[in-house]
């Protein structure tokens, strides 16, 4: 991967993070979700992890150009952008990619 698109990449993702965090303090009996990156071809997957095995897709993120896109399930995104890792709209919410 190219390193701008990787630094944008980790702030976005730590950005992100702390947007679930904050969702996440309505219920401090339970796992804090955490998200990962699985990269693929040509998405990087997000996946929210809260404890137990497997996950979920919190988003995918087009490594051409960026772009944030919401789940269509577990292994394609949605059509349209919903943000972009080098922009200041990230384009998810604490449960994913925004609705357009």
């Amino acid at each position: 991967m190219d390193p701008k698109f990787e630094k944008a990449l980790a702030v976005w993702l730590t950005k992100a993070q702390a947007i679930v965090d904050k969702g996440h303090e309505r219920y401090p009996n339970q796992t804090r979700p955490v998200l990962s990156l699985e990269p693929g071809r040509r998405y990087v997957k997000v996946v929210r992890k809260e404890g137990g095995p497997g996950g979920s897709v919190h988003c995918f993120i087009d490594t051409t150009n960026g772009d944030v896109l919401k789940a269509a399930g577990w292994k394609k995104p949605a059509k349209g952008a919903r943000g972009n890792i080098f922009t200041d709209a990230l384009g998810v919410s604490e449960y994913g990619g925004l609705y357009l």
